[in-house]
């Protein structure tokens, strides 16, 4: 039974919150097994997961916050890798923006004014069921964040963030040709 890992040892390795995987195998949105009342991981079935959510990102990343540093800083770091950058302030911004083109890859706060991330991710999860979405967001455990991971995002990094958690994140989704 050592190739069974716990929900913390499944955390660390996906570099997810802990919350968060135990979230998405509540809600078998994550291969899990419950042994003795606990979730447990094989890594070659958590292996196969990340592949199958994985897309090839052939160029636009959209970067939803209100604040123009974060869009900036991402802008910033996707630039890097050779991908297109589109930045947006708000909700009602980044559904604009997917009317006009599709996008590879979405980095989304879910604090924004207007309508709120979690209304924005569900708008354009009803546009594009396979949007590969990354949420950005201060409040990791807070009910919003899990109301977020609901919908089916991929990831969840923490404000504050490191430049190395949006590089893990665009390494993971990105598959070679």
């Amino acid at each position: 039974m050592s190739n069974l890992m716990t929900t913390k040892e499944a955390a660390e390795y996906l570099k997810l919150n802990y919350m968060t995987v135990y979230k998405l195998s509540q809600r078998g949105r994550i291969p899990a097994s419950k042994i003795g009342g606990n979730w447990r991981f094989r890594k070659d079935l958590l292996d196969d997961w990340l592949a199958k959510q994985a897309t090839v990102l052939e160029g636009t990343v959209l970067v939803v916050d209100d604040d123009p540093a974060i869009v900036e800083m991402v802008n910033e770091v996707v630039s890097r890798k050779g991908f297109k950058v589109v930045g947006a302030g708000s909700g009602e911004q980044a559904l604009e923006e997917l009317e006009k083109q599709h996008f590879d890859l979405i980095f989304m706060d879910l604090v924004l004014p207007g309508m709120s991330g979690v209304e924005a991710l569900s708008a354009i999860k009803e546009k594009d069921k396979k949007a590969v979405v990354v949420i950005i967001t201060g409040y990791g455990d807070d009910p919003i964040a899990m109301d977020a991971m609901s919908l089916g995002p991929l990831f969840l990094i923490r404000k504050p963030f490191r430049v190395s958690d949006i590089v893990e994140v665009l390494n993971a989704v990105v598959r070679v040709r």
